[in-house]
Protein backbone atom coordinates (compact mmCIF):
# COMPACT_ATOMS: atom_id res chain seq x y z
CA UNK A 1 0.00 0.00 0.00
CA UNK A 2 2.28 2.77 -1.25
CA UNK A 3 1.26 6.33 -0.48
CA UNK A 4 3.21 9.29 -1.88
CA UNK A 5 3.23 12.58 0.01
CA UNK A 6 4.83 15.74 -1.35
CA UNK A 7 5.91 17.96 1.53
CA UNK A 8 6.01 21.48 0.13
CA UNK A 9 7.25 24.71 1.62
CA UNK A 10 5.18 27.69 0.51
CA UNK A 11 6.48 29.95 -2.25
CA UNK A 12 8.34 33.26 -1.94
CA UNK A 13 6.75 35.87 0.33
CA UNK A 14 6.45 39.64 -0.17
CA UNK A 15 9.01 41.51 1.99
CA UNK A 16 7.35 42.84 5.13
CA UNK A 17 8.22 46.42 4.21
CA UNK A 18 5.96 46.06 1.16
CA UNK A 19 2.95 44.59 2.95
CA UNK A 20 0.01 47.00 3.06
CA UNK A 21 -2.76 44.94 4.67
CA UNK A 22 -1.09 44.50 8.05
CA UNK A 23 -1.98 47.19 10.57
CA UNK A 24 0.47 48.68 13.02
CA UNK A 25 -1.49 47.02 15.84
CA UNK A 26 -0.92 43.47 14.52
CA UNK A 27 1.37 41.42 16.71
CA UNK A 28 4.17 39.32 15.23
CA UNK A 29 2.18 36.09 15.10
CA UNK A 30 -0.78 37.71 13.33
CA UNK A 31 1.41 39.50 10.81
CA UNK A 32 3.30 36.26 10.16
CA UNK A 33 0.06 34.45 9.39
CA UNK A 34 -1.03 37.24 7.01
CA UNK A 35 2.19 37.42 4.96
CA UNK A 36 1.36 36.76 1.31
CA UNK A 37 3.24 35.74 -1.83
CA UNK A 38 5.26 38.20 -3.86
CA UNK A 39 4.66 38.59 -7.60
CA UNK A 40 7.61 36.27 -8.29
CA UNK A 41 6.34 33.94 -5.54
CA UNK A 42 3.01 33.61 -7.36
CA UNK A 43 4.85 32.81 -10.59
CA UNK A 44 7.05 30.23 -8.86
CA UNK A 45 4.05 28.57 -7.22
CA UNK A 46 2.25 28.32 -10.55
CA UNK A 47 5.34 26.93 -12.27
CA UNK A 48 5.84 24.38 -9.49
CA UNK A 49 2.22 23.20 -9.79
CA UNK A 50 2.90 22.25 -13.42
CA UNK A 51 5.73 19.86 -12.54
CA UNK A 52 5.20 16.31 -13.76
CA UNK A 53 5.70 15.12 -10.17
CA UNK A 54 2.71 17.17 -9.02
CA UNK A 55 0.25 15.89 -11.60
CA UNK A 56 -2.48 13.40 -10.69
CA UNK A 57 -2.55 14.60 -7.09
CA UNK A 58 -5.53 13.12 -5.24
CA UNK A 59 -5.63 15.50 -2.27
CA UNK A 60 -4.15 18.84 -1.20
CA UNK A 61 -3.62 19.84 2.45
CA UNK A 62 -2.44 23.23 3.68
CA UNK A 63 -1.84 25.26 6.80
CA UNK A 64 -4.19 28.21 7.26
CA UNK A 65 -1.46 30.83 6.68
CA UNK A 66 -2.11 33.07 3.67
CA UNK A 67 1.17 32.19 1.92
CA UNK A 68 0.48 28.46 2.18
CA UNK A 69 -3.05 28.77 0.84
CA UNK A 70 -1.85 30.95 -2.03
CA UNK A 71 0.72 28.26 -2.91
CA UNK A 72 -1.76 25.41 -2.51
CA UNK A 73 -4.36 27.00 -4.80
CA UNK A 74 -2.22 26.38 -7.90
CA UNK A 75 -1.76 22.68 -7.11
CA UNK A 76 -5.45 22.31 -6.33
CA UNK A 77 -6.45 24.06 -9.57
CA UNK A 78 -3.99 22.01 -11.63
CA UNK A 79 -5.45 18.78 -10.22
CA UNK A 80 -9.08 19.88 -10.04
CA UNK A 81 -9.39 19.27 -6.32
CA UNK A 82 -10.09 21.21 -3.12
CA UNK A 83 -7.74 22.44 -0.39
CA UNK A 84 -8.09 20.74 3.00
CA UNK A 85 -7.04 23.26 5.67
CA UNK A 86 -5.50 21.94 8.89
CA UNK A 87 -4.07 24.30 11.52
CA UNK A 88 -1.71 21.58 12.70
CA UNK A 89 0.28 22.27 9.52
CA UNK A 90 0.90 25.86 10.65
CA UNK A 91 4.40 27.17 11.25
CA UNK A 92 5.98 26.86 14.68
CA UNK A 93 4.68 29.70 16.85
CA UNK A 94 7.65 31.79 17.92
CA UNK A 95 6.01 33.52 20.90
CA UNK A 96 7.08 36.72 22.64
CA UNK A 97 10.59 38.01 21.99
CA UNK A 98 11.95 39.58 25.15
CA UNK A 99 15.67 39.76 25.87
CA UNK A 100 16.71 37.62 22.92
CA UNK A 101 17.27 38.39 19.26
CA UNK A 102 16.06 36.27 16.35
CA UNK A 103 19.43 34.67 15.59
CA UNK A 104 19.96 33.61 19.21
CA UNK A 105 16.41 32.26 19.41
CA UNK A 106 16.92 30.03 16.38
CA UNK A 107 20.30 28.88 17.74
CA UNK A 108 18.74 27.95 21.08
CA UNK A 109 15.91 25.99 19.44
CA UNK A 110 18.36 24.08 17.22
CA UNK A 111 20.38 23.26 20.35
CA UNK A 112 17.42 22.27 22.54
CA UNK A 113 14.23 20.98 20.87
CA UNK A 114 12.31 21.69 24.10
CA UNK A 115 13.34 25.38 24.21
CA UNK A 116 10.54 27.91 23.66
CA UNK A 117 9.62 31.52 24.33
CA UNK A 118 6.55 32.62 26.33
CA UNK A 119 3.39 31.84 24.32
CA UNK A 120 5.52 30.00 21.77
CA UNK A 121 6.13 26.40 20.74
CA UNK A 122 9.19 24.22 21.09
CA UNK A 123 10.38 22.20 18.12
CA UNK A 124 9.29 19.03 19.90
CA UNK A 125 5.78 20.40 20.33
CA UNK A 126 5.70 21.33 16.65
CA UNK A 127 7.05 17.90 15.71
CA UNK A 128 4.33 16.17 17.76
CA UNK A 129 1.44 17.94 16.02
CA UNK A 130 3.02 17.53 12.58
CA UNK A 131 3.36 13.78 13.15
CA UNK A 132 -0.26 13.64 14.32
CA UNK A 133 -1.58 15.36 11.19
CA UNK A 134 0.59 13.17 8.97
CA UNK A 135 -0.82 10.02 10.58
CA UNK A 136 -4.34 11.33 9.94
CA UNK A 137 -3.51 12.11 6.31
CA UNK A 138 -2.05 8.64 5.78
CA UNK A 139 -5.17 7.05 7.27
CA UNK A 140 -7.50 9.00 4.95
CA UNK A 141 -5.31 8.97 1.84
CA UNK A 142 -4.00 5.39 1.69
CA UNK A 143 -2.44 4.64 -1.73
CA UNK A 144 -3.11 8.21 -2.89
CA UNK A 145 -0.78 10.97 -4.07
CA UNK A 146 -0.97 13.89 -1.66
CA UNK A 147 0.42 17.44 -1.58
CA UNK A 148 0.99 18.99 1.86
CA UNK A 149 1.84 22.70 1.95
CA UNK A 150 3.41 23.98 5.14
CA UNK A 151 6.46 25.89 6.43
CA UNK A 152 10.20 25.43 6.74
CA UNK A 153 10.49 24.93 10.51
CA UNK A 154 7.33 22.82 10.76
CA UNK A 155 8.49 20.62 7.87
CA UNK A 156 11.98 20.35 9.36
CA UNK A 157 10.37 19.09 12.59
CA UNK A 158 8.33 16.52 10.66
CA UNK A 159 11.25 15.31 8.54
CA UNK A 160 13.36 14.95 11.70
CA UNK A 161 11.05 12.07 12.69
CA UNK A 162 12.59 9.98 9.89
CA UNK A 163 16.05 11.51 9.44
CA UNK A 164 19.30 11.74 11.37
CA UNK A 165 19.68 15.18 12.97
CA UNK A 166 22.86 17.25 12.92
CA UNK A 167 23.92 20.91 12.90
CA UNK A 168 26.17 22.99 10.65
CA UNK A 169 28.71 25.62 11.72
CA UNK A 170 25.93 28.21 12.01
CA UNK A 171 24.00 25.97 14.43
CA UNK A 172 21.35 25.33 11.77
CA UNK A 173 19.62 21.96 11.64
CA UNK A 174 20.85 19.44 9.08
CA UNK A 175 18.78 16.34 8.27
CA UNK A 176 20.19 13.21 6.63
CA UNK A 177 18.29 10.26 5.21
CA UNK A 178 20.18 7.12 4.14
CA UNK A 179 23.45 9.09 4.18
CA UNK A 180 22.03 11.76 1.87
CA UNK A 181 21.56 15.32 3.11
CA UNK A 182 17.87 16.18 2.88
CA UNK A 183 17.90 19.56 4.66
CA UNK A 184 21.15 21.53 4.82
CA UNK A 185 19.97 24.30 7.13
CA UNK A 186 18.61 26.45 4.33
CA UNK A 187 15.22 26.27 2.63
CA UNK A 188 14.27 27.66 -0.75
CA UNK A 189 10.77 29.04 -1.34
CA UNK A 190 9.12 26.96 -2.64
CA UNK A 191 10.74 23.60 -1.88
CA UNK A 192 9.44 20.07 -2.49
CA UNK A 193 10.22 16.75 -0.79
CA UNK A 194 8.77 13.45 -2.01
CA UNK A 195 8.12 11.05 0.86
CA UNK A 196 7.03 7.50 0.06
CA UNK A 197 5.17 5.44 2.67
CA UNK A 198 4.32 1.77 3.03
CA UNK A 199 1.43 2.03 5.44
CA UNK A 200 2.78 4.36 8.14
CA UNK A 201 6.43 3.53 7.45
CA UNK A 202 8.67 5.80 5.37
CA UNK A 203 10.48 3.90 2.63
CA UNK A 204 12.09 6.81 0.78
CA UNK A 205 12.64 10.59 0.93
CA UNK A 206 13.82 12.63 -2.05
CA UNK A 207 14.36 16.33 -2.66
CA UNK A 208 12.69 17.42 -5.90
CA UNK A 209 14.66 19.94 -7.97
CA UNK A 210 12.66 22.96 -9.16
CA UNK A 211 13.42 25.08 -12.20
CA UNK A 212 12.63 28.41 -10.54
Amino acid sequence: METVVYLIRHSEVTPKSNIKNISMSDDFQTSNEKAFLSVSGEAKAKSMSQLEELQNIDAVYSSNYVRSLETAKYIAQENNTIINIDERLNERQIGNFENIDSKEFHRMQAKDFDYKLPNGESLNQTKKRMIEVMKNILMFETENRVAVISHSTALTCLLSAWCEIGKNYDDEIILTYKDETIVDGHWTAPAVYKVTFDGMTVTDIKYIELNN
